[in-house]
């Protein structure tokens, strides 16, 4: 038996030996462990972040990159109303020369480049020998060209397709259709607006490409049978885009609208042709225009749609609204009465007529001498407040809702900010409202159309060409402005102005026109007042006057000749477009209302109570 001392002996050694012992190192495997399960949680989160909350856009990002590597797609064709092409697309070839892998003699080389391409040879040479690793040869080249290179059979040719906007009618509508820019963008009308629908393939399966543009073998894009799928060899199109626009229409806006802007030596013109049921625009000509093809030869000023996009104070065309306002709100009524005496004080400013005073006069014969004083007073009987939310109901001062980019909403200064002459002024086409042409239209079309309002629009349908099933057919909005009664007294009215009047603007045989002339003076641009001598005429009218079908605006800004009026320079286009447009379109004539009008005339100027002449309305 051990003896007590040595038991104490050796629980003190084992004692001693334990604290001389090294400590475990247990916290430490703790330590790594935890480090180690949020290290697996990270990646987790991460892998769970990356495929499913942001899987679906990672393989659409993916699918999209395999897609765009050197993979060609055509934008969808824009057509008239008939199917005509205006904008198509083709392929087109861009060729690049690595000189460095060329195993023939340069000169040689550039003497064939320059015969293929119909370039210079010496300025090939140049850039074979500028040392340079690519070179660009060139750029849209036809078929042809591209099928005679690769008969060279020579190393370093780089051949890449691409797709190339094509405007088989030249300048024909080029501001609605606008253009393609050269990083293949749309700029300016239905190219820019609907950009994406154009390049929309739909549900059309795509080939999916390597980095190299080789195919990757996929079920939707491997061969059936023995036969390669179709878009190996057709690349796929967009959506078509089919617009109101008739061919044939619009060649007849342009022709007119251009002989008489070059003959008057006038800055810039438009006319539009619209159905005022249904807010089709059939022609929309714009001048100066330009060629879609060579888009870069011309200025932003000739490329913009001016006619939506710039303002401009419409003159004695107004009155057509002034009067349809003060007659549906009740401050006028249809026998109404003025004097005019040539002017009007309104406060410390003075209103004049272009041509003098006119006496007593009534709603019509307000139209006939195109008084502004008359005008004056029928504004004068409204508030600011009533007026302003008239014409704000018309749709002035807000943008049309044409499918076009950068429509401008015209000017209509807030009620609270008009003066006394902004009233005044305002009734006949100045003061405290500036409108584009295309505003115009839609407001006088909504008196043409019972008081309803339809938002003018270019767009007739879109729909997938591989299937010609239409994806959307245009629905326009519609509003009433002013009660049926209002717009048929104020189609009678402006009937018989152009009936009982002496005026050139809407003398279409065989048809009655209901329609005004306008010839406003022309503000100074960025600043206050008009430029002497500078004129914007114009002329807006429908038929058949009972049951209008077509109705068209000619503004001509900045004529030099033929006294600078509406009548006299609008006032022609309008009647070669409406002539030739009524019969083209089948619009029966309106024999009877034309019989109605002329009884009215002849009665009218035989009647002893008339104190005045019927002057010529040449305002």
């Amino acid at each position: 038996m051990p003896s007590l001392l040595t038991i104490v002996e050796s629980e003190q050694n084992l004692k001693i030996e334990r604290l001389l012992r090294p400590r475990s190192p247990l916290w430490r495997l703790r330590s790594w462990q935890t480090l180690l399960v949020f290290l697996f949680l990270i990646v987790l989160g991460r892998l769970y972040y990356l495929q499913i909350f942001k899987g679906r856009q990672l393989r659409h990002d993916a699918m999209v990159q395999r897609q765009q590597n050197n993979f060609l797609v055509h934008r969808g064709t824009i057509t008239d109303r008939h199917g005509l092409p205006l904008a198509i697309d083709t392929t087109r070839y861009d060729v690049y020369i690595h000189p460095d892998l060329l195993r023939v003699n340069l000169n040689q080389a550039a003497g064939s480049f320059a015969k293929i391409t119909h370039q210079d040879q010496e300025k090939i040479k140049k850039q074979l020998c500028a040392g340079c690793s690519v070179v660009t040869l060139a750029r849209h080249l036809e078929r042809e060209s591209v099928d005679e290179l690769q008969s060279l059979n020579w190393a370093g040719i780089d051949i890449v397709p691409r797709p190339f906007r094509h405007y088989p009618e030249g300048e024909l509508a080029a501001h609605v259709l606008g253009y393609i820019n050269i990083d293949g963008h749309g700029q300016g009308g239905i190219e820019q607006s609907l950009e994406t629908k154009l390049k929309d393939t739909g549900s059309l399966v795509k080939p999916q490409l390597d980095g190299h543009g080789q195919p990757i073998p996929l079920p939707a894009t491997a061969t059936i049978g023995h036969k390669k799928n179709a878009l190996d060899v057709i690349p796929p199109l967009g959506s078509h885009i089919e617009l109101t626009i008739d061919n044939y229409l619009q060649h007849l806006c342009e022709k007119e609208l251009f002989a008489m802007a070059k003959h008057a030596r006038a800055q810039r013109g438009t006319a539009i042709i619209t159905n005022p049921k249904t807010g089709e625009i059939y022609a929309w000509a714009n001048y100066p225009s330009f060629d879609p093809n060579q888009y870069s030869k011309y200025p932003y000023g000739v490329t913009k749609n001016w006619s939506m996009v710039d303002v401009y104070q419409p003159g004695s065309t107004f009155k057509i609204l002034t009067l349809s306002s003060a007659l549906d709100l009740g401050t006028i009524k249809p026998n109404s009465t003025f004097y005019d005496a040539g002017s009007l004080k309104v406060g410390n400013r003075t209103v004049h007529n272009h041509d003098g005073g006119h006496g007593q006069i009534d709603l019509l014969h307000l139209l006939i001498h195109s008084s502004n004083v008359g005008a004056a007073q029928v504004a004068i009987t409204m508030t600011p407040r009533q007026f302003h939310d008239k014409l704000q109901t018309f749709g002035l001062g807000n943008p049309t809702g044409i499918e076009l980019p950068g429509e401008s909403a015209g000017l209509l200064l807030a009620a609270k900010n008009w003066t006394p002459i902004d009233q005044a002024t305002t009734g006949f086409g100045q003061g405290a409202i500036a409108v584009t042409p295309l505003q115009l239209v839609a407001a006088v079309g909504a008196i043409a159309n019972d008081g309803i309002l339809i938002e003018p629009h270019i767009v007739r349908r879109i729909y997938d060409p591989s299937t010609s099933v239409t994806e959307k057919w245009s629905q326009p909005g519609a509003k009433e402005v002013v009660k049926p009664a209002t717009a048929r007294l104020m189609r009678t009215l402006l009937c018989e102005n152009i009936a009982m009047g002496s005026q050139i603007a809407g003398q279409i045989p065989g048809y009655s026109v209901a329609g005004k002339t306008g010839t406003a003076q022309k503000n100074i641009q960025g600043g206050r007042g008009y430029i002497a001598g500078q004129t914007v005429a114009s002329f807006i009218g429908f038929l058949p006057a009972d049951n209008p079908q077509l109705l068209c605006i000619v503004v001509v800004d900045g004529p030099q000749t033929d006294g600078r009026w509406g009548n006299t320079v609008a006032g022609p286009v309008f009647n070669a477009i409406a002539v030739e447009a009524a019969r083209y379109l089948g619009i029966a004539p309106d024999i009877a209302g034309q019989q109605a009008t002329a009884k009215a005339q002849r009665c009218a100027r035989q009647a002893p109570s008339l104190k005045y002449a019927i002057a010529g309305n040449q305002h």
